[in-house]
């Protein structure tokens, strides 16, 4: 449980822990931040998307008891912020760089404050401290952030992790607590479904069980239900370690919002009749805007690391076309290879195109919400065939998708990106644009959603490739597993009983994917965890660490790496995991 701070506001501590239900990890020290959160400070801190010159940094101040996420209560609130630089894990504060933000329940009480004037590549310390009103005087935990290296420099490697889709309910958050205790990554790519929408009990995980429970206990429709979620998932105690030990980059899935959502609307099981998706989105937009250490619409961006990486992060939500069902998806010309089909939206694939042609560094990682690879199945393995199906029955030339909500429901502006990864000169979107014509050699997609963990060569054309007539790559992906959201195996195996025979099933399984699909080089349908990535000039190594959600204290374990070589793309195996 949290400790809570003195000076008569250890009066409400009851209160709060009554009205925010959010149990606490035992407070513990994660790369050198202060565990310890106060009442004032309950939803701890954290910073977000590091520049050369600046970070931004984030906190919630509850100023009175009753002041909890999306009461609307609590008066106007001064609180002061400080950063300094740190090499080692205590801190001094005098001298730092600071200044004063007010808060109040406009924006649920939360606090962002993008400081600029820093030095690039440096390690910093950064705290709040409430300066009028009940709580005056009450001081956050001490927070760590890195500056990103100067555009010009040329660093010898980068370590991050990633992840992505935690459900409370589902299991423990062991991921981020792993990655907390971890001081060799830099920062975190968090790769969407920060939060799940679902009312208590709907969604569990492993053998039916509803591992613990979430507030608010209803389905999130309104701002106030998106905002109790957000604080209720920022008390959890492996996440807070993690958001205050180093700086998050985020993006946005579906679960945020509702499952499967797109443009305008929302294919997935997490709707109802008679919603408002518009209010619910806005709704939704703002709670993550105030409770996430982002800089704000638009959220697609690009960060660079030195001369040795760019990242590139598209938004795949919020400009998309509305899903197609199976067997709609596979009608050719106008299912999911459709040439006016839309994942990104044209502004957005020209903004994409242009990054990524433009791009001078070492390496291009994507920042890519949904499975970019494909996973269809194929027309045939027969050239003659597949032509005759393609051009005759009008086949998509890809094969048949098996969820039209990742890229395989939006082949064309898929092939689109593909052609300018390869060399092309025109937009993703189809129009001719500014591409230089030139082979990106560096280009790594980092993916979440799938609950999964996989390593794939990307095609440069998937049905040539099953065919055997061109099996170029051009470009690799490798796919994080969930945090705690259902697997497959966690779908399927409905009690202890089955384990056994759903682990087996599911191992045949991965062993045909990889025969039906062979551009695939790993996959593992059953395991949770997150993924560690090391960049350096010669190559992008990505580490998988697995391990049980069930229980609180379940350790994570190295399980396989894989990694890209510059010049070589397609996934290969690596020789040994991250040193």
């Amino acid at each position: 449980m949290s400790r809570f701070s003195r000076r008569g506001f250890l009066a409400g501590a009851a209160a709060l822990g009554a009205v925010a239900l959010a149990p606490r990890a035992a407070a513990a020290s994660a790369g050198g931040a202060d565990a310890t959160d106060t009442p004032a400070f309950a939803h701890s801190v954290a910073s977000g998307d590091p520049l050369p010159d600046a970070v931004v940094l984030w906190t919630r101040v509850t100023p009175t008891p009753d002041a909890t996420p999306g009461s609307g209560r609590g008066e106007p609130t001064t609180v002061r912020w400080e950063i300094t630089s740190s090499e080692n894990s205590s801190a001094d504060f005098s001298g730092a760089l600071s200044g004063t933000v007010s808060t109040d329940a406009s924006t649920d009480h939360t606090v962002k404050v993008d400081v600029t004037g820093l030095a690039p590549a440096t390690d910093y310390a950064y705290r709040f401290t409430v300066l009028d009103g009940p709580a005056a005087g009450a001081v956050s935990r001490t927070g760590r952030a890195r500056t990103a290296p100067a555009p010009g420099a040329d660093p010898r490697n980068l370590r991050f992790g990633v992840c992505s889709c935690a459900n409370y309910e589902a299991g423990y958050f062991r991921a981020y607590r792993d990655m907390a205790d971890r001081p060799d990554l830099e920062f975190t790519l968090h790769l969407g479904d920060f939060t799940y929408e679902y009312a208590t009990g709907e969604y569990g995980g492993a053998y039916d069980t509803t591992v613990r429970r979430v507030q608010p206990p209803n389905r999130t429709v309104t701002l106030a239900d998106y905002r109790i979620r957000q604080g209720f998932y920022h008390q959890d105690g492996d996440l807070a370690d993690l958001l205050a030990v180093r700086p998050l980059i985020a993006i946005w899935d579906d679960h945020e919002f509702a499952d499967n959502s797109w443009r305008d609307g929302v294919t997935g099981n997490s709707f109802e009749p008679g919603d408002d998706f518009a209010a619910m989105k806005e709704a939704a937009t703002q709670a993550y805007l105030e409770w996430m250490p982002v800089r704000g619409l638009p959220l697609q961006r690009h960060l660079r690391f030195g001369t040795l990486a760019e990242f590139i992060i598209p938004d795949l939500r919020s400009f998309r076309d509305e899903q197609q069902e199976i067997p709609a998806a596979w009608q050719g010309g106008s299912g999911s290879d459709a040439p006016d089909r839309t994942m990104m939206g044209r502004s957005q694939a020209d903004w994409f195109t242009d990054v990524l042609t433009t791009s001078d560094t070492r390496w291009q990682l994507i920042g890519n919400e949904v499975m970019f690879v494909p996973m269809t199945l194929p027309n045939t393995l027969d050239p003659r065939i597949h032509d005759w199906l393609v051009n005759q029955v009008g086949l998509p030339s890809d094969g048949l998708a098996l969820n039209a909500d990742q890229w395989d429901g939006y082949m064309a502006e898929r092939q689109r990106i593909i052609d300018v990864i390869a060399g092309g000169s025109g937009n993703a979107d189809g129009s001719g644009g500014s591409g230089t014509g030139a082979a990106k050699p560096g280009v790594v997609f980092l993916t979440g959603d799938i609950h999964s963990s996989w390593a794939a060569d990307i095609p440069a054309h998937a049905g040539d490739w099953s065919t055997r007539r061109n099996r170029r790559a051009v470009a690799t992906e490798f796919v994080v597993p969930s945090v705690s959201a259902a697997s497959a195996f966690d779908g399927i195996a409905s009690s202890p009983a089955l384990k056994e025979p759903v682990l087996a099933a599911l191992g045949a399984g991965e062993s045909v994917i990889t025969q039906v699909d062979d551009w695939f080089r790993y996959v593992d349908l059953t395991r949770h965890g997150y993924m560690a990535v090391d960049v350096t000039a010669e190559r992008v190594q990505a580490d998988w660490h697995h391990g049980d959600v069930l229980t609180p204290d379940a350790p994570l374990t190295w399980s396989t790496s894989f990694m890209a070589v510059h010049g070589s793309p397609g996934a290969v195996p690596a020789p040994g995991r991250l040193g």
